[in-house]
């Protein structure tokens, strides 16, 4: 099945102080943790790919280095990861959805995406894949990740609802699509809910 996992990381941080994406984080930007979990998750499925959707031009250069990765002996080999500038993105999310939506459809038969955010850098490795594998083992048209009674990122959109994303507008993200098909949606059930929390501040403010 052909995937794109849009990877948004174009937030402009008004909560934070400072660009959020870039801080650091145990010695490297927040917005790194989750993008390279995500790339080894698509390096292991065929037909999976990343779309990095950002307003930053230093998140844009290190995207398009990351495409080219090495093995011990030194050899090349392509990534499955790609960056879209999206200048509008200051706008509203609802901007950074568009480009990514975009993007993706510049490829051929993606049946699906899932969109992720940049600022949960506590989100692991083995739940992201998780939930994607059983949302194309089911064929899902609509789901998320949820801990209980909190639902939240990431959150999948079958082919049929590309158009849907397409029409959102402001601030808006893919939350009013599922809001308004709440019988297509899947709930993947997560056990920790600090992998959805979301840095809106800086670690250790109050």
């Amino acid at each position: 099945m052909r995937v794109s996992l849009i990877y948004l990381a174009a937030g402009n941080s008004c909560r934070f102080g400072s660009n959020k994406l870039l801080y650091p984080l145990k010695g490297r930007p927040m917005y790194l943790h989750l993008l390279e979990r995500l790339v080894r998750i698509c390096a292991r499925h065929p037909g999976w790919n990343v779309i990095v959707v950002t307003q930053y031009p230093e998140i844009m250069e290190a995207v398009e280095k990351m495409k080219y990765g090495t093995v011990p002996e030194g050899e090349e080999f392509y990534q499955p990861v790609r960056a879209v500038f999206s200048g509008e993105s200051v706008k509203g999310a609802a901007w950074s959805v568009r480009a990514g939506i975009r993007a993706m459809s510049e490829q051929e038969d993606v049946e699906a995406c899932t969109f992720f955010v940049a600022d949960q850098p506590y989100f692991s490795e083995k739940t992201a894949e998780e939930f994607l594998e059983y949302m194309e083992r089911i064929g899902g048209k609509l789901g998320c990740v949820c801990c209980g009674e909190q639902r939240g990122n990431p959150a999948w959109f079958a082919k049929e609802y590309f158009e849907e994303l397409m029409l959102l507008e402001g601030d808006q993200g893919g939350r009013k699509v599922l809001r308004a098909h709440p019988d297509d949606v899947e709930l993947f059930e997560i056990g920790d809910p600090g992998e959805m929390e979301d840095l809106d501040i800086p670690p250790g403010n109050v």
